[in-house]
């Protein structure tokens, strides 16, 4: 239940809200209910059986990740954008050998960029609802930002566990603005249109996705590259890296409904020139304050220098010869 001394009065207007997202060159937009997550025992499930592997946080504060009226108090809704960030062809071309950077780190942090734009969605909503109270939401709060996106209509959790959208395919970077108003419409729910295709777990090299919907982060190379901890990279996904030194795009490029994907068009998302360093394992010469400083407000820092250098460890563990690797990184995609 809501806290009805901690709502705003005033019912926002669907469309007004819509076009000031628009106006922020917002791809995507939907707007949910704030509910209590309806599929909580199916990620607490996901929880027990260690699937999340050494990313404790995903278990911290659950009340709140599960219940947005908890995250918010006086919650009525939830905003979401979505920012495509499919790569410009100037921008693929520029792709170095031998490793591999995921797409949606060739430029600036998505973090950074997302948050900046709902900040401008919620000062303007306070100039319609000087009551309205908002809480910014990309990625790194407890929250559900996929299962949010689904709810609000941006499309649906594939296979893969990520958002797939009928619009852009698998490239959408999530934001989302909880805030203590109603709204005079909601949008439905994505549908899934996975149907039989098993292409994204076909495609996994490390068998990560277990099952449709059932992502093992304990397989994933996205996981071992970004998230984990460890010292070393297991052998079992070393040796299937397919040369990933921070994160993966293989599942979602599989994707059928990529036959929609369209290229970005914000500035913030053109590659950096620096990443040419990473693919290249420059990058590795560089000290810890050279990295970030170099790599400031990219996300490629999450795992820290000695992060980049495991990883580099790792990859070469299949030891190729550079004009092997050259050649397949050129025609896998």
């Amino acid at each position: 239940m809501t806290d009805d001394s901690q709502n705003c009065d005033a019912v926002l207007n669907y469309e007004t809200i819509k076009n000031l997202a628009h106006e922020l060159q917002c791809d995507s937009f939907g707007i949910a209910r704030a509910e209590a997550v309806a599929a909580k025992d199916r990620f607490t499930t996901w929880l027990e059986k260690g699937y999340a592997g050494d990313m404790d946080y995903l278990s911290r504060n659950l009340e709140l990740r599960l219940d947005p009226q908890r995250l918010l108090p006086g919650a009525q809704s939830i905003i979401v954008i979505g920012l495509n960030y499919y790569p410009q062809p100037e921008d693929e071309e520029k792709r170095c050998a031998p490793y591999r950077v995921a797409r949606y780190a060739w430029g600036e942090d998505y973090h950074d960029v997302l948050r900046r734009k709902l900040k401008v969605l919620r000062n303007r909503l306070r100039g319609l609802a000087p009551a309205l109270k908002g809480r910014i939401c990309v990625d790194t709060a407890p929250f559900m930002d996929k299962y949010w996106a689904a709810r609000a209509g941006l499309g649906w959790q594939g296979k893969h566990t990520n958002l797939v959208s009928r619009a852009f395919g698998s490239w959408l970077l999530l934001g989302s603005l909880i805030i203590n108003a109603k709204v005079d419409r909601y949008d439905s729910p994505g549908a899934d249109h996975c149907g039989q295709c098993h292409a994204c777990l076909e495609a996994c090299p490390t068998g990560a996705l277990l099952a449709p919907y059932q992502l093992d982060a304990t397989r994933c190379i996205s996981f071992w590259t970004i998230e984990s901890k460890g010292i070393e990279i297991p052998s079992t996904v070393a040796s299937k890296l397919n040369d990933w030194i921070f994160g993966c795009d293989i599942c979602i490029a599989a994707c059928p409904f990529n036959k929609f994907q369209k290229v970005q068009h914000h500035p913030e998302f053109h590659r950096r020139e620096e990443i040419s360093e990473l693919e290249t394992g420059r990058a590795a010469k560089l000290t810890s304050e050279e990295f970030e400083n170099k790599y400031h407000r990219s996300p490629v820092t999450r795992p820290g220098l000695r992060g980049i250098v495991r990883n580099y460890k790792a990859a070469g563990l299949k030891k190729k010869r550079v004009t092997a690797r050259v050649t397949l990184y050129k025609n896998s995609e």
